[in-house]
């Protein structure tokens, strides 16, 4: 899923693991940390079962090795289960361009997924998590995460779609429909009712996960624990569907939202989302 962090791909990542012949790997880039013990424990193991994941527990990954051929063996092996789809939320460019080379010496056909979401609603979500930081340097990462992510999608000769998190929030049968059609696999009705699968994924975010994990045990120190107290406050008191954030509508001062226009309200036309808090 090209794009930046913050765009609701842990979201689709689950709307689409939650299809029976697919797994969701989480961000797989993180698994460049397995076995690494100085790393946070939070990026080498999985979010949902820690040390003993059946998946990522104990896994011995080859760097020169496709991941996702790795882990479709690691899942017939452990799960006896055949998995055609694996679906990867990390957004970087550089990974998703590694990962494609890698694919290019295999037999498998990628598939890339434009994941954009408003610029505002981006910017606002690495406020609140880091802010401590200037918000002038996040609205540039920003635009230069974009670019990245523009220059590959222009790039990738593979099938390519762009879907607006803003969309699957708000019309996630339809969007789910157009990607399925897309990825060659046939709708399941039930892939909206993530919250009723069991999932091993390396990264992501916590807030979506917490949703999944909300009724399990150790899901607040899993998951309440790493986030601030305002989104702590929002999840705790979330709707268990699907909703859409637009929380940058009332949080970004007006001050802040002409600091975004200037710096990003060219680039940003195509990812705006206007609709008025209800």
């Amino acid at each position: 899923m090209a794009g930046t962090g913050h765009s609701g791909s842990t979201l689709l990542g689950l709307l689409l693991g939650n299809h029976s012949s697919s797994f969701f790997c989480g961000e797989g880039n993180k698994s460049q940390y397995i076995g690494k013990e100085n790393a946070p424990a939070r990026k080498r193991f999985c979010k949902f079962c820690g040390a003993d994941c059946p998946i990522w527990g104990e896994l011995f990954l080859n760097p020169e090795q496709d991941l996702y051929e790795q882990l479709t063996q690691r899942i017939w092996r452990t799960q006896h289960q055949e998995k055609t789809l694996m679906i990867d939320s990390t957004s970087g460019a550089h990974w998703i361009r590694k990962q494609w080379n890698y694919l290019k010496l295999t037999t498998a056909q990628p598939y890339l997924v434009f994941l954009q979401r408003d610029g505002r609603a981006v910017v606002n979500s690495y406020r609140r998590k880091y802010p401590e930081r200037d918000l002038t340097k996040i609205i540039q990462d920003w635009l230069e995460n974009i670019h990245k992510a523009q220059a590959l999608f222009d790039e990738f000769t593979g099938p390519k779609i762009i879907v607006h998190y803003e969309e699957l929030a708000t019309n996630t049968d339809e969007v789910l429909k157009r990607l399925c059609e897309f990825l060659n696999i046939a709708y399941e009705p039930e892939m909206i009712n993530y919250g009723n699968r069991e999932y091993h994924v390396l990264g992501g975010n916590n807030g979506t996960q917490y949703l999944v994990a909300q009724n399990k045990a150790n899901a607040q120190d899993k998951f309440l624990g790493r986030m601030s107290s305002m989104n702590r406050q929002y999840y705790q008191g979330h709707k268990p569907e699907i909703v859409l954030d637009v929380r940058w509508q009332t949080e970004l001062s007006e001050e802040q939202k002409t600091l975004f226009a200037d710096l990003a309200g060219e680039i940003n036309q195509s990812f705006e989302w206007n609709t008025a808090v209800n």
